[in-house]
């Protein structure tokens, strides 16, 4: 059964008035920001850079008025596309007062705002039949976000998909409002724009990708928890690590196993001093055959905070197997300490590829608004080494793939060392 598609977006021109002037101001300061930016410095040049000019005068000369739709968005973020820099984050200002209560939410779904939301004249119950049908291994399909609401997922031209609400438990999404863009731009991988959950303000994620059944860069930290968008319901999440875990542990698993884990590399005054006394706690106690590192969700932070673990980790690999873990959370400073481990012998890295994001960096977490005051960018100030450019995006993938479908401790106490 062939379903037809047809895609309208409630776009809003109102011809050049105040508002188109406005949306000019925010395309020339954001570009202005993003070319103070090292990555920007280093990757656009020559007819990258006449390319981008181009880019520029063609989202110039559009007429885009309304602050509040996709279109004034999406043309804002073209001009981060041409960018390999995953430290950058773009994103309009969230207004959380309308969500504070039940009474804020039911005056928010009475809006003109809402209403007009982006929507998608489909035939629902045709969307799902046949999105049913597609394989596990394409990124098409029906997504769950929680138990909240569902998405369908499908192609929509050549290189572009979106997501529609086919389900919903909530009135914040209606069926057929659009929650989800993807721009294809490599094998597996994503520019994506996603209203969120909770605000329907739309942001920035790059890269996207689609592992273990699941759109692995789409968290949002909202109704009361952690959710991604995956096809899998109940989700039983086997790569992240729960996020009331530790930062710093050291166990026996069993008499030959030793488990180590480590989620930050932070180098602010109370993480730096509760690295410094666990690393005096175990700089002795590395016995076992066999040592698991979690890197799993380690949110990176300074390479000064990386030495001692890696001094250590080299001792201890002339006597023992080292196996790292690792996921698309394993981030910035830790995927440059990963790489560094791969040199030692040893040593094993498995799991599922890095995020891909340690080419660049942030030494302050500097914000920037745009003149309307409605979106921001997280920009980078860090210069990055050119041999990680090729990792940006596509991370570090491991020797050995792990699956979702049982602990990744206990798969990896399976695995046997290098010989």
């Amino acid at each position: 059964m062939k379903a037809t598609l047809t895609l309208t977006l409630f776009l809003w021109t109102f011809g050049l008035n105040a508002q188109t002037t406005t949306y000019l101001n925010d395309l020339a300061a954001l570009k202005s920001i993003l070319e103070r930016t090292p990555s920007f410095k280093a990757q656009i040049k020559g007819e990258k850079l006449a390319s981008y000019r181009d880019l520029y005068g063609s989202l110039a000369s559009d007429t885009v008025s309304d602050p509040d739709s996709y279109q004034y968005f999406y043309h804002l973020s073209q001009l981060l596309f041409p960018l390999k820099d995953n430290h950058l984050g773009f994103y309009r200002v969230h207004d959380f007062e309308k969500f504070k209560d039940k009474e804020s939410i039911d005056k928010f779904a009475a809006t003109k705002e809402f209403l007009a939301y982006p929507q998608c004249e489909v035939n629902i119950d045709s969307l799902k039949a046949a999105l049913t049908r597609k394989p596990a291994e394409s990124i098409e399909g029906i997504y769950h976000f929680g138990k909240f609401y569902d998405v369908g997922v499908f192609r929509s031209n050549d290189r572009e998909y979106i997501g529609v609400i086919v389900g919903t438990e909530t009135k914040l999404w209606q069926k057929g409002q659009i929650a989800i863009h993807l721009y294809e731009y490599g094998p597996n991988l994503y520019k994506a724009i996603y209203g969120h959950p909770l605000t329907k303000d739309f942001s920035l994620r790059t890269p996207e990708k689609y592992q273990y059944g699941s759109l692995v860069n789409s968290f949002f930290y909202v109704f009361n928890g952690r959710y991604v968008y995956t096809k899998q319901h109940p989700r039983v999440d086997h790569v992240n690590l729960p996020v009331n875990r530790p930062k710093f542990e050291l166990k026996n698993i069993n008499n030959d196993v030793q488990y180590l884990l480590i989620k930050t590399f932070q180098a602010n005054g109370a993480t730096r001093q509760q690295s410094r006394e666990f690393y005096d706690s175990i700089k002795n106690a590395l016995t076992a055959p066999k040592l698991i590192l979690d890197l799993r969700n380690n949110e990176g932070g300074a390479e000064k905070e990386t030495k001692k673990y890696y001094q250590l980790l080299k001792k201890y690999v002339n006597k023992g197997n080292l196996y790292v873990l690792l996921n698309n959370e394993t981030v910035s400073q830790a995927e440059i300490f990963t790489l560094r481990l791969n040199k030692l012998k040893n040593t094993i890295t498995a799991g599922q590829p890095t995020k891909g994001m340690l080419t660049y960096g942030s030494n302050y977490g500097k914000k920037e608004t745009l003149p309307s005051g409605n979106f921001q960018i997280y920009i980078t100030d860090m210069k990055g080494k050119p041999k990680h450019l090729k990792y940006e995006d596509l991370g570090i993938e491991p020797e050995i793939r792990l699956n979702n479908n049982s602990n990744w401790i206990d798969q990896v106490v399976e695995l046997k060392g290098r010989k």
